[in-house]
């Protein structure tokens, strides 16, 4: 079975600076499980579209998300990521009540991922 993950390197950085906003980039790096140099790299894509703020507090960076920026922001799809965790909220039945954004559906065979697998 192939390995993959459902959030990419850029997901996985953030979620981490938004739990840890006074990382150094060997934390994040670490965390993620990728180089400091293609943290650096995330972080400035980040930066760039104006959903990570770096400041300097003494020696080190503190980190800060622009909730509105990243909730508006596009991925690569049509969807943003307010329409995805929207959709990701109503799969997981966590809120009760909560419709899948327009435009998206699900299929369910009714079997079980392990099942699916088999």
């Amino acid at each position: 079975m192939s390995r993959w993950g459902l959030l990419t390197n850029h997901a996985l950085v953030l979620i981490h600076v938004i739990e840890h906003p006074r990382s150094t980039l060997r934390d994040i790096a670490d965390a993620v499980g990728i180089t400091e140099r293609a943290a650096l790299s995330l972080l400035r894509a980040l930066e760039a579209d104006a959903i990570v703020a770096r400041r300097k507090d003494g020696r080190r960076n503190v980190y800060t998300v622009d909730v509105d920026a990243l909730m508006a922001h596009r991925s690569a799809g049509r969807y943003n990521i307010a329409q995805i965790a929207s959709a990701l909220f109503a799969i997981s039945g966590r809120i009760p009540g909560l419709e899948l954004p327009p435009g998206m559906q699900l299929i369910s065979t009714g079997a079980t991922a392990g099942e699916r697998l088999s």
